[in-house]
């Protein structure tokens, strides 16, 4: 009798155990249980593929400039302004066209001779800002006292420092105008991005704001970008000009001290 109950026992504790197993799908499920239900989130875990990068870096850029908006343009022209001011600045400042080396030296030795016609034509060949002082000095070379011609020539060597110091003040433009440009953008962006939140309440959800969130970001990297090398380039050009300062009036000082000198 109890042998026959075995098979029975056996059979309603298979029965018993069967929910527990079940929550562990087998394999060769068809898809209608569980495992069709966990699909979309191995789907979602799948990495993505390098090939959904932007194609190329001018696309990239292109992109940028569209988030941007019109302010970009601005921003763009006073980096065309600020590359062109110092492209300028850097071919003109040199010390060939400000305190060319040796010129001092031949414009001492012929005006002791009194060949002023020479030096004239020393001028006229290298067309420098000492140049220009000594021919200043050629027009007040009758001067008895040599102190009032080394006042006509070290005037005239500040006005020509002053105007050379105003021809990169362009630079000095573009390093504080594009940041605020830049803020501005900023400002349109967050006001756009505010807009469409009012507009939307609760219904809008993070991708609507992505477009003026772009135009708040791209404006502000922009202007600093163009502004951060203006102003490193206007640092150079400064001290480059104080330095060639320095150095001008050494050698006027010296052209008045040794060709006025007979005249004391």
């Amino acid at each position: 009798m109890k042998t026959k109950l075995l098979p029975t026992f056996f059979a309603a504790a298979a029965l018993a155990a069967l929910p527990c197993f079940a929550q562990d799908p087998a394999p060769e499920s068809d898809g209608t249980g569980p495992v069709a239900a966990e699909a979309p989130a191995e789907t979602a875990a799948e990495p993505v593929e390098v090939g959904e990068t932007p194609e190329s870096v001018l696309d990239q850029w292109t992109l940028y400039l569209k988030q941007g908006g019109k302010t970009m343009w601005f921003i763009g022209l006073l980096s065309v302004l600020g590359l062109g001011c110092a492209l300028e600045r850097f071919w003109n400042l040199r010390r060939s066209r400000i305190v060319p080396a040796g010129f001092g030296g031949d414009v001492v030795r012929a005006w002791r001779e009194g060949a002023f016609g020479k030096v004239e034509e020393l001028c006229a060949k290298n067309r420098s800002v000492l140049a220009r002082v000594v021919e200043t000095m050629l027009e007040h070379r009758d001067e008895e006292d040599f102190q009032a011609a080394k006042i006509f020539a070290e005037d005239k060597a500040g006005r020509e420092l002053r105007l050379e110091g105003r021809k990169s003040a362009m630079l000095a433009t573009v390093a504080t105008l594009a940041p605020l440009l830049g803020l501005f953008g900023t400002v349109l962006g967050l006001l756009e991005a505010f807009g469409t939140v009012a507009a939307l309440g609760e219904m809008g959800d993070a991708s609507v704001l992505a477009d003026s969130i772009g135009k708040a970001l791209v404006t502000t990297v922009a202007g600093l970008a163009v502004a951060m090398p203006a102003l490193f380039v206007h640092g150079i050009l400064r001290n480059r000009l104080s330095l060639y300062s320095v150095i001008l009036e050494e050698e006027i000082a010296t052209i008045v001290s040794r060709a006025f000198a007979p005249k004391r």
